[in-house]
């Protein structure tokens, strides 16, 4: 494995249909061990990602909440400090997103 292989990986800790995701993401190697981030040896370990549903004008309206989980200091101050590129990397998904519904 390179330092530029990995993968990611998602442990489910709630989930309630139609309201309601919790999962904690993490880098892993290719047995499914938590890794650090090949970008930044200061990176959490453990993100902990909130989001809930909810109709608005027969729509689904959606809450993202997310933050660094049984981070060092060094750890959540790495994790402020990308907060404007966190933004930016979601909003580029997201629009991928309303792109890709938008043809089907």
């Amino acid at each position: 494995m390179s330092d530029l292989d990995h993968t990611c990986t998602s442990v489910y800790r709630e989930v309630i249909s139609n309201e309601k995701l919790v999962f904690v993401n993490s880098f892993s190697d290719e047995e499914g061990n938590t890794i650090r981030a090949p970008f930044s040896p200061t990176w959490p370990l453990e993100i902990l990602n909130i989001l809930t549903f909810e109709e608005q004008d027969g729509k689904t309206a959606f809450a993202m909440w997310g933050g660094p989980i049984n981070a060092a200091e060094e750890e959540q101050s790495t994790y402020d400090a990308m907060s404007d590129n966190i933004k930016l990397g979601l909003a580029g998904t997201f629009d991928q997103l309303a792109d890709y519904l938008a043809k089907v």
